[in-house]
């Protein structure tokens, strides 16, 4: 009975990998991406297989199936009321690609399943089934996890997959029929075709929706750097403005100096005191940057304070950013330009419009905070805002890219809102 339980045991952790591979691969919302926790989950789960295949604890088999899905919600997601409702569709898909097949090969072979060791549960077709799936999903699990892509489902993917589902059905109906009408000769090959196409299908659509991510993920990758390169030469013409009229002032300061001297001598202290304070409002004297250390953030933070100037707005920076340099610099300017734009836009309006910048490093993790004052409190649902432009097909996009880009680096971030302080809190973990 060795080899049996064996079989069975591996059958169930399979099944089971499959299920837990399409909720996080399609539908998991803010996996916090912490592997840990999920290898602790898997070994547990693996632990109790263990249990059941020396003591024949069968019970426990059901009770590890049916818990990896919500361990896992409640573990390693922030979303986890969305997230325990997205099991369905999980085990949707699971049926979709998985239990549904082996409903196929009886009408094509025209025989029925042959039990292994006489195990009801058990038979050769669902093992291989289960066993190539699974090398796919580890695969493409594996694939995405590099390559930092995020295959969660749009309404019209899914859309997608029920079609192919209706396909699938439509072509099994099809082979029940024509295996009764057709000689036997032509029936193998229909149901040869059939089963061709239904699998060609489904490859063909996993894998573009793998490399559709992916070139999405390379364009978002080329906006920023060409962002990046476009704010870099705008700092290089400030910075270039700035220069000149620095040498514009040292040039005239030697006639301010006997302009003041003149003052003094003719005890003309009213004056003098007038004309330093006046001197002394020069822009390019008064004029401070806030340095964090990092090219990339000082250029954008510089750029961004000469807008909230303009607009009498105070941009302030503290605490420290060394762990900055651990980011490329295209993904420090695609978070700074963002959530300054959004900072800019949203303080516009607040009775103390003021923008705030905080670094801090701890033990095991880094927070970045960015917070501004706002008229008004704003609703955060499931730690998003939606925008309130009419144009929301290009607006609300800010946030998405800053969520790519913290997912890239397995970070998270949460929004809160209280007392019309409006604040998002990035957390990086140390490797």
């Amino acid at each position: 009975m060795a080899a049996e339980n064996i079989l069975v045991s591996l059958s169930n952790v399979m099944a089971s990998l499959i299920i837990l591979f399409y909720y996080l691969l399609f539908f998991a919302r803010d996996f916090t991406a912490h592997m840990k926790k999920l290898r602790f989950i898997l070994i547990v789960f693996l632990v109790i297989h263990v249990f059941v295949f020396i003591t024949d604890a069968d019970h426990l088999v059901a009770i590890s199936v049916l818990g990896i899905l919500p361990a896992v919600d409640f573990f390693c997601c922030r979303s986890r009321i969305y997230n325990l409702f997205m099991i369905i569709p999980a085990c949707l898909f699971y049926t979709l690609t998985t239990v549904f097949p082996l409903f196929m090969i009886p009408l094509i072979t025209r025989s029925g399943f042959h039990e292994l060791y006489g195990i009801s549960s058990l038979t050769l077709p669902g093992f291989i089934s289960d066993l190539c799936l699974t090398v796919l999903l580890t695969g493409t699990y594996i694939l995405c996890r590099r390559r930092k892509i995020d295959l969660r489902l749009n309404f019209l993917e899914v859309a997608g997959f029920l079609a192919f589902f209706a396909f699938a059905l439509f072509m099994l109906l099809s082979i029940g029929v024509y295996n009764n009408t057709l000689e036997y000769e032509l029936s193998v090959v229909f149901d040869l075709l059939a089963t061709f196409f239904m699998l060609a299908i489904f490859l063909a659509y996993w894998s573009y929706l793998i490399i559709a991510r992916d070139r999405a993920n390379k364009k978002r990758d080329a906006d920023s750097a060409q962002k990046y390169i476009a704010m870099q030469l705008e700092y290089l013409e400030s910075e270039e403005t700035s220069r000149q009229e620095i040498k514009i002032l040292k040039h005239d300061l030697r006639n301010h100096l006997q302009v003041i001297q003149e003052m003094c001598n003719a005890k003309q202290y009213a004056q003098m005191e007038s004309y330093i304070s006046e001197l002394s409002g020069n822009p390019m004297l008064s004029k401070r940057f806030c340095i964090t250390g990092n090219q990339a953030a000082d250029t954008v933070i510089s750029i961004k304070k000469a807008y909230a100037d303009n607009a009498g707005i105070r941009l302030t920076c503290d605490g420290s950013f060394a762990w900055l340099n651990n980011l490329s610099p295209i993904d420090v300017c695609a978070v700074f330009s963002n959530l300054l734009d959004n900072a800019l836009e949203g303080s516009a309006g607040a009775a103390d419009p003021c923008i705030e910048i905080t670094g801090r490093d701890h033990a095991h993790f880094y927070t970045l905070t960015f917070s501004n004052t706002v008229p008004e409190n704003i609703k955060i649902k499931n730690n998003s805002v939606k925008t309130s432009k009419t144009d929301k097909k290009h607006h609300g996009l800010g946030l998405s890219s800053i969520h790519s880009v913290i997912r890239k680096y397995d970070g998270s971030y949460t929004l809160k809102c209280k007392d019309k302080v409006f604040c998002i809190k990035a957390v990086f973990p140390v490797k």
